[in-house]
């Protein structure tokens, strides 16, 4: 599918055919949030493909009780992973950078600049900050990976209510919930992706006015 015209047709599906999805569309929804942009390239992301029913349940009680977690096919949980926010690690992305040749610096401006500068450097912020900058980067990742659901014929919507870190929540389920999924202590799950083949065609939601969310050169032009 063109990906102007995926875009137009993506549509928050919760209602899904009980049949699998076939392992190589799954896979490149997978790769396309693999493949998102990322911040310094620090990709503080990681996602786990849930297929077991009883796994599924526990999320769905995590969502406050939304059934399309439990009855979808598979749900990602989509984890931001804070650690990768630590100068050491951040760092390592940069090197990566430099020596993809993606990025023509020294190790010294690296060291010296990019992490010291509160600007560049998320770390210097705090958690608050720290958080904020995963949603946006989960988001980028979740994003890229609705349009290439929509590509492959499949169905998806974003779960963002649920118990975790930010909302502080039914903590002891989110506790066993991170037990269940292996998830280490600085992994929130921040996101759940419902996906399967569509079982519902749902009417467009209305978007706000072309004018209304976009200017030239300042707010109130026209474009």
């Amino acid at each position: 599918m063109e990906t102007t015209a995926a875009i137009q047709a993506w549509r928050s599906i919760r209602k899904f055919k009980s049949e699998p999805i076939p392992e190589a569309a799954l896979r490149s929804v997978l790769e396309a949030g693999r493949r998102a942009p990322s911040w310094e390239n620090v990709q503080p992301w990681h996602f786990i493909v849930v297929e077991e029913a009883a796994a599924k349940e526990k999320l769905a009680k995590l969502a406050s009780g939304q059934k399309q977690v439990a009855r979808a096919p598979v749900v990602i949980a989509v984890c931001g992973d804070l650690t990768a926010w630590d100068k050491p690690k951040n760092r390592e992305a940069l090197m990566g950078l430099v020596e993809a040749g993606v990025m023509k610096i020294s190790a010294e401006i690296v060291d010296n600049v990019i992490l010291k500068d509160p600007v560049f450097c998320v770390a210097e912020h705090g958690p608050a900050m720290i958080l904020a900058r995963t949603f946006e980067q989960l988001g980028i990742a979740y994003a890229f990976m609705g349009i290439e659901a929509v590509n492959q014929g499949l169905g998806m919507c974003i779960v963002g209510a649920l118990s975790n870190e930010a909302t502080g929540t039914q903590k002891e389920l989110y506790d066993e919930v991170k037990a269940l999924l292996g998830i280490p202590d600085r992994m929130y799950v921040l996101a759940l992706l419902t996906l399967g083949i569509p079982d519902e065609q749902p009417k467009a939601r209305p978007r706000k006015d072309f004018d209304a969310v976009v200017s030239r050169d300042k707010v109130g032009r026209k474009f």
